[in-house]
């Protein structure tokens, strides 16, 4: 869904913008040298550390995601074989076993 029209639906498949966000990267990096983020329809750990690993972006910036899923970080750690300290708060609901 849109955030400004309610009944409007997005119908780009995850990845759709990475090939443009790609190039719009390496532009950046080579004409400013300032680092860069990569946004938009990105909702899996995987996802997210592929673009990493990739070089495509210096950083994830999550928003929908985030909303729907307040933990995602931690989450993605542990879905990636991370351990990550969690907050007190959030111990009895840690992933035990992987």
């Amino acid at each position: 869904m849109s955030g400004s029209f309610p009944s409007s639906r997005l119908n780009s498949p995850p990845d759709s913008k990475q090939p443009n966000a790609q190039q719009s990267t390496r532009t950046v990096r080579e004409g400013a040298a300032l680092p860069v983020s990569a946004v938009g329809l990105i909702t899996a750990p995987e996802q997210a550390d592929q673009i990493l690993v990739d070089r495509s972006a210096d950083a994830i910036m999550l928003a929908r995601e985030l909303l729907r899923n307040p933990t995602w970080p931690l989450h993605a750690a542990h879905v990636l074989g991370d351990d990550v300290p969690w907050p007190e708060q959030y111990q009895r609901g840690r992933p035990r076993h992987r």
